[in-house]
């Protein structure tokens, strides 16, 4: 399965969300470039892949991956995936969130609703936090540095403000084609930094893009405020750059991992800045997302990255997201 951390891990909530109201076993399996398990270890439930019977069982593969049109077939199914209702073991591969349709089919309310869940909530944005927590856990090396990070960057009486800029993919006419960065800076500077309605607080920044040269110049704008960042994090986890690929997996999802912390996000329309922010107590609070403002026109042409503004995202409807 092609595609950034962000697009994994909706493949992997969405299934995860399935297993719930299957009431299957669930597993995971990443492995390219390089193991997940070595990096993130199952906390409250045990999905190493290891797990599956070396004999031979019945399995099925299902290629949901970017077939968005799935998802209006799940909100009016009545019984999912009935015809592999006794396959042992049932693969599914995806980038998007294809179980948030469970949250309008009348025919899981009652499942869902004994689960201890209340239906219209059943979507990845709210049960974000709930479900990475039980399923994942930083190594112990990576827990360390994590707490570390925690206590240097957010000292008490501190508010975070995390930045992730996405500049863009190469031949795409995305946000590459502006400056971008200082649309990004003079919005915190003039939102937050400079606001009277925040002249008694102390504010760091947390800066995380998929260029290196993006977290240096953050340092050189904000000179009197204290930035971070993590070097050699500007990595897809299908596009590692490091002979140790573990190392870029391990930057990458630290990042990801670490921005559970921020107070404010200002994020570009992309999988990873979003999806780190859902990751908190309150997903949506003090959300600001930079894309256009008119959200119908966006979707027409996705890759279509010009004159962009930010957008804050305080309930779903605001921005396009699967």
């Amino acid at each position: 399965m092609c595609g950034g951390w962000a697009d994994r891990l909706k493949g992997i909530l969405s299934t995860y969300a399935f297993s719930l109201i299957m009431n299957r076993h669930f597993l995971i399996r990443i492995n390219q470039g390089c193991d997940l398990i070595k990096i993130l270890h199952p906390n409250k439930i045990n999905w190493h892949y290891d797990q599956t019977p070396r004999a031979t069982i019945s399995t099925v593969l299902i290629k949901y991956e970017w077939k968005y049109w799935v998802s209006q077939k799940i909100r009016s199914e009545k019984e999912l995936l009935k015809k592999y209702s006794d396959t042992n073991l049932i693969r599914i591969k995806s980038g998007f969130m294809f179980s948030d349709s469970l949250a309008k089919n009348p025919f899981y309310k009652k499942i869902i609703n004994d689960l201890g869940y209340e239906q219209s909530k059943f979507k990845i944005v709210y049960q974000f936090r709930k479900w990475y927590g039980e399923l994942f856990k930083l190594n112990q090396k990576l827990q360390l540095k994590y707490e570390n990070l925690v206590s240097s960057i957010k000292p008490r009486n501190t508010k975070l403000i995390c930045i992730q800029i996405r500049t863009g993919d190469p031949k795409h006419v995305t946000e590459s084609g502006t400056k971008i960065t200082l649309d990004f800076w003079n919005f915190v500077k003039t939102k937050f930094l400079e606001s009277t309605k925040y002249l008694n607080t102390n504010f760091s920044i947390y800066v995380t893009a998929d260029r290196e040269f993006v977290k240096k110049e953050a340092k050189e704008y904000f000179p009197n405020h204290p930035v971070f960042y993590i070097e050699d994090s500007s990595v897809h986890v299908e596009k590692q750059i490091n002979i140790n690929k573990c190392l870029d997996m391990e930057n990458v999802l630290l990042d990801f991992h670490f921005m559970q912390n921020c107070d404010i996000g200002v994020v570009s329309h992309s999988g990873f800045g979003i999806m780190s922010m859902w990751n908190r107590p309150d997903p949506l609070k003090n959300l600001y997302v930079y894309t256009q403002k008119d959200q119908k026109a966006f979707v027409k042409n996705y890759y279509n990255r010009k004159n962009l503004t930010f957008v804050k995202f305080s309930k779903l409807n605001d921005i396009f997201f699967v």
